[in-house]
């Protein structure tokens, strides 16, 4: 037994470090492990060490390290959404003075800071040439890959039981966001190479969507389906406005996937007609958790509950509207989260909260918005692409954040929002379309 132990660990040590040194070289391939450590841990610590805090020290690291090997200055100026962004981390941090629920405030407040607003500066920082945002997005859509194969594999070999299919420990909402991230890439992918010129690079993305799409069912969640919904109808309507290769192709393509996931959402509605009925069986069989995509099943349980905190919501604001309960707060008003951001911004840190929030929001609309006016003509193909890729993955994210998640979990919202304040200002030369 012994020897073995030691066997293990002799082959473990030479493969952490050159791990280490891979995501140190790469430390765009780091921060998108770090966004979706949850869901590639599984909801399981590594021994006694945290996954989360691990990626954010060696992305830090490796960014800082990667500019000072390369003798590169930072290059950074505060822009109109980082100076909002800051006002609102000092009315958190001021909501902890006199929230109802002192220290889980304090808390909330540093893990803020620590896991959405350190990874935001990271992205807007570092993030400033076009392949660091090829490389970025390659990473998460072969993470998404990998955790699709991992759960139609638990999937066949018998480990799932019935109900929603998490990943291990991990809840089946962020493993569902992650996989919606990735079929959003490899759909635009279809028609529009964002593999450069490999030869099979949009066959690669026709075939990784089918996996991607049998897991998204697996797991069940609905939010997250409906996200990449709107996140692909925003998709076409950039594209109409949009002079690149094969748009009308890619309308098509997207289209059709909406298409499949509005029927799939719509499940109990088609299984209601007495032609289709006969097949049920069948389609069960096929997909196993796709009769919790029912209708009526969220409205007897995720709705229900959700309705429920929006109502205690309104209940708390009313007592306390403009500066609201104070930083965490709602902890103790009938739930951890409101699930839903503007409500909680606006039960938590009142009126003065929201606003500042929606001022950072419509500043970073912005500068989406001059991307589109005054980049997308003059960059190539392939950083068109990219560029209406971080959109969309925005969009699709902010959408979700209506429905799940607390304030202090939303790192790869934040980071998408980073790259997209740095959109008008990435250095696209280097990209090859």
């Amino acid at each position: 037994m012994a020897n073995i132990f030691y066997q293990y660990y002799i082959i473990l040590i030479p493969v952490s470090i050159i791990t280490l040194y891979f995501l140190l070289k790469y430390p765009e391939i780091s921060l998108a492990l770090f966004i979706n450590a949850y869901v590639i841990k599984g909801g399981i610590n590594i021994w006694y060490f945290n996954l989360t805090a691990i990626l954010l020290i060696i992305t830090v690291t490796g960014f800082i390290f990667k500019k000072f090997s390369k003798k590169e200055g930072i290059n950074f100026k505060l822009q109109p959404p980082d100076k909002y962004l800051i006002f609102f981390v000092a009315v958190l941090a001021i909501g902890c003075i006199y929230s109802i629920n002192r220290n889980e405030g304090i808390i909330k407040t540093l893990r803020f800071i620590v896991i959405v607003f350190v990874p935001y500066l990271l992205a807007r920082i570092f993030i400033v040439k076009g392949d660091q945002i090829k490389l970025f997005l390659r990473s998460i859509s072969i993470m998404a890959l990998v955790i699709s194969f991992l759960l139609i594999t638990i999937s066949i070999f018998g480990k799932y039981t019935g109900g929603r299919m998490g990943f291990l420990q991990a809840n089946p909402i962020p493993v569902s966001v992650l996989l919606i991230v990735g079929l959003t890439i490899f759909t635009i992918g279809i028609t529009q190479n964002i593999f450069n010129k490999w030869k099979y690079g949009k066959l690669f993305c026709v075939i990784a969507i089918i996996p991607l799409l049998y897991s998204i069912f697996l797991v069940s969640s609905r939010g997250p389906l409906i996200s990449a919904i709107v996140g692909l109808f925003f998709c076409i309507l950039l594209l109409f406005k949009a002079n690149i290769k094969n748009r009308n192709t890619t309308i098509i393509v997207i289209i059709s996937l909406i298409l499949v996931l509005v029927l799939i959402s719509c499940y109990d509605i088609i299984c209601s007609n007495l032609f289709v009925k006969q097949f049920i069986p069948d389609i069960k069989k096929v997909i196993p958790n796709v009769e919790y995509f029912s209708l009526k099943n969220a409205k007897n349980i995720s709705v229900n509950i959700r309705l429920k905190l929006y109502s205690t919501v309104w209940q708390l604001f009313k007592q306390k509207p403009l500066f609201g309960l104070g930083t965490s707060g709602f902890g103790t008003g009938g739930g951890q989260y409101p699930h839903n951001i503007f409500l909680e911004i606006a039960v938590e840190n009142g009126l003065l909260g929201l606003a500042i929030f929606l001022c950072f929001l419509f500043t970073v609309c912005q500068r989406g918005y001059q991307f589109l006016k005054e980049n997308f003509m003059k960059i190539n193909e392939l950083a068109k692409i990219m560029g209406l890729i971080i959109l969309v993955i925005g969009v699709s994210l902010f959408a979700e954040r209506q429905f799940s998640f607390g304030l202090d979990m939303h790192k790869d919202l934040f980071v998408f929002f980073g790259l997209i304040v740095n959109l008008p200002l990435i250095d696209w030369l280097g990209v090859r379309s």
